[in-house]
């Protein structure tokens, strides 16, 4: 039965994982020709020093502000779920713009930093003060990457667990029967956690540019993720 179990549980996150990449390289595609197309309509030039957009990719993306605005909409959601939150401070190279799609770059930091915020105000309980949650941007010149981690203080996971993190549908927190693959959405009344997918679809995203997305966790103490960015423009997409 467990060999069983465990075999259909790949063959799903297969089936999920290929649905993901066919529909990311859809909306993208549709995306970049509507906003292409708006922006002719305006009159602008895509790319111009003007706008520094060329459909839904942002040329002088911004980790440092996109990270606070998903530090924003993650506290918000733990705030809404549990009463609190810890702090989150942002440090690193915040000077940085580099040409990224804003809209995943946010999708990917609010689902690591809803992780950490669950996790952390799970393991401390309602200690009169939260260990903060850090979020570091590593880039240079030299260096093949943008780096992004998000490291936390919630007492990390079990060395036995870490396989299945990457799971479609496993999750370690209480699932609402409620929950759809609906509320996976941007909005602050998206849930702190219960699908599961946050993880494996925010890996699908970095890898789908060439980036990547890893998670190392010292249990009993946090989790440190490592989201790994490839600027636009210097790899191929793959189609599926």
């Amino acid at each position: 039965d467990g060999i069983r179990d465990l075999r259909m549980s790949r063959g799903l996150g297969d089936v999920y994982k290929r649905q993901v990449s066919t529909q990311s390289t859809g909306r993208l595609l549709l995306s970049q020709h509507v906003a292409l197309m708006r922006q002719w309509e305006r009159g602008e030039t895509p790319g111009a020093e003007s706008s520094h957009m060329v459909g839904v990719i942002d040329t002088r993306c911004s980790p440092a502000e996109v990270a606070h605005d998903a530090i924003d909409t993650a506290l918000v959601i733990c705030r809404d779920a549990t009463g609190f939150a810890p702090e989150i401070t942002v440090d690193g190279t915040t000077d940085l713009h580099f040409p990224y799609l804003t809209d995943h770059l946010f999708y990917m930091l609010v689902e690591l930093l809803k992780n950490s915020l669950r996790a952390t105000v799970e393991f401390h309980g309602d200690d009169a003060e939260l260990p903060p949650i850090k979020v570091i941007i590593a880039h240079s010149d030299e260096n093949e990457d943008v780096a992004i981690k998000v490291s936390d203080q919630g007492g990390g996971i079990p060395r036995s667990a870490m396989p299945r993190v990457w799971s479609y549908m496993y999750t370690t927190a209480q699932v609402d029967p409620q929950l759809t693959f609906g509320h996976l959405d941007h909005a602050t009344t998206a849930p702190l956690a219960g699908l599961g997918y946050g993880l494996p679809i925010s890996r699908q995203y970095a890898r789908y540019f060439g980036g990547d997305l890893q998670v190392v966790s010292m249990e009993g103490y946090g989790t440190d993720c490592y989201l790994h960015l490839r600027r636009l423009g210097d790899k191929e997409e793959p189609l599926p």
